[in-house]
């Protein structure tokens, strides 16, 4: 699964970063305080000539952490925020590959092996047919809704052209090459649709 091992490597930097940041934190907080410190040991001593301007000085660089540390708190966020996204969205990939996704011996598992076994989408007839639930129109209506909310989440299942057709994702393109489903025509090159 490449898209998972795309994100699970974005997601590795993302930590390594975080991890980074809050190193520099440690260092700016701690440079921020020697600097405080050091004010706070001049005293009333800094208020002479050299004195005077070498506290100004270390002000201005206790200052200058502070506004260090800030931005560093805010990457770190960012960071843990990004590492939580990719955290979320390799969450949503099936665990063992495209087999998790469906529980085995589910109604929904039988669709997808008629499916391949077809190897094009079909229709709701022909799949409850197939599954050997045709003629039951709460098995067709609660089918028909589950396969259509699969299709929707782009998990699994795709929705046709055709109505009440269905294919799976892993048929890709190669679904529009499959023969129309019955009472569709092709219209062949030279064809003339009177109007």
């Amino acid at each position: 699964m490449e898209a998972k091992e795309r994100l699970l490597k974005m997601m590795e930097v993302a930590k390594t970063e975080a991890e980074k940041l809050e190193s520099d934190l440690r260092s700016a907080k701690a440079r921020s305080g020697a600097f405080n410190e050091s004010v706070n040991a001049l005293g009333m001593k800094g208020t002479e000539g050299a004195a005077l301007l070498v506290m100004r000085r270390l002000q201005d660089k206790a200052k200058k952490e502070q506004t260090t540390v800030a931005e560093i708190e805010a990457k770190i966020v960012d960071a843990r925020g990004r590492v939580s996204a990719f955290e979320e969205a390799i969450k949503l990939f099936p665990k063992d590959g495209d087999e998790a996704e469906l529980r085995s011996g589910s109604q929904m598992s039988d669709v997808r092996q008629v499916l391949r076994a077809q190897g094009k989408p079909m229709s709701l007839t022909e799949i409850l047919k197939a599954i050997g639930s045709e003629g039951d129109d709460k098995k067709r209506n609660s089918l028909r809704g589950s396969l259509a909310g699969y299709a929707r989440e782009g998990r699994v299942f795709t929705k046709e052209a055709a109505p009440e057709t269905f294919g799976l994702i892993e048929f890709g393109n190669d679904a529009s090459s499959a023969e129309p489903p019955a009472g569709v025509g092709v219209k062949e090159k030279g064809d003339v649709t009177p109007n």
